[in-house]
């Protein structure tokens, strides 16, 4: 693969080659400030067009800190001896979503959790989306 490398040596993935690769998964490490505190959580996304989109019980710690905060979403693909694969970052603000029949057709997304309780629905928007390709030595 060719194309501008970072500090690491890593090759520095463009626009498209980061949302390709976003639209392989469906699992990702969601970052969020719970009382200005750091929280890494697991969350089941899909990608629409170029945007993220997630689900969240209302109740717990991303129903309520989710909705209208910035976040960070990064998603892996690295082999199994953690020397080949690549890494996609995604930063942007959570909007909620009023859940419609027109994007129930047309996105697969599911809850994710207990599902007991109402979902929260948000939008990330993909304007800072950075990733890098990890070579092989």
């Amino acid at each position: 693969m060719r194309g501008s490398c970072d500090a690491n040596g890593f090759v520095v993935l463009d626009r498209q080659a980061c949302l390709e690769r976003l639209a392989q998964h469906r699992v990702a490490s969601l970052a969020i400030t719970d009382g200005a505190l750091p929280v890494v959580l697991p969350v089941l996304y899909v990608l629409c067009g170029e945007d993220v989109l997630m689900c969240a019980e209302r109740t717990g710690i991303l129903g309520r800190c989710l909705p209208n905060s910035v976040v960070s979403l990064c998603v892996h693909n690295l082999d199994k001896d953690l020397i080949g694969g690549w890494t996609v970052s995604v930063t942007g603000r959570a909007d909620p979503l009023d859940w419609s029949a027109d994007l129930a057709k047309n996105v697969d997304l599911r809850p994710w959790g207990s599902g007991d309780s109402t979902q929260v629905l948000v939008s990330i928007g993909t304007e800072l989306i950075s990733g890098r390709q990890i070579v092989r030595v």
